[in-house]
């Protein structure tokens, strides 16, 4: 065998798949921060849709309760008394 006498190139080749490499890296850290962010929209999304939908189901529950007076008010109606003949006693 003969000796290696291009290290030149090898240097570059080893340069060349590092560089490789290092964009494997990052485009797999790109897809990693694209599905994080893609799931924390859904996220968000869903609970923005939930809140939503609660505070509609509250304000209809605070618009029933304005609808129909309480029994406690002054406009409540005279209490009869019974006599004392009723069967009621």
């Amino acid at each position: 065998m003969h000796p290696i006498d291009h290290y030149e190139t090898l240097r570059r080749g080893r340069e060349e798949l590092l560089k490789r490499a290092e964009y494997a890296r990052m485009a797999r850290k790109a897809m990693v921060e694209h599905r994080v962010n893609r799931n924390i929209h859904h996220s968000v999304n869903w609970l923005g849709m939930h809140l939503v939908s609660w505070g509609q189901k509250f304000e209809q529950f605070g618009a029933f309760a304005k609808r129909q007076p309480a029994q406690t008010t002054a406009t409540q109606a005279g209490v009869r008394q019974l006599s004392k003949m009723s069967p009621h006693n």
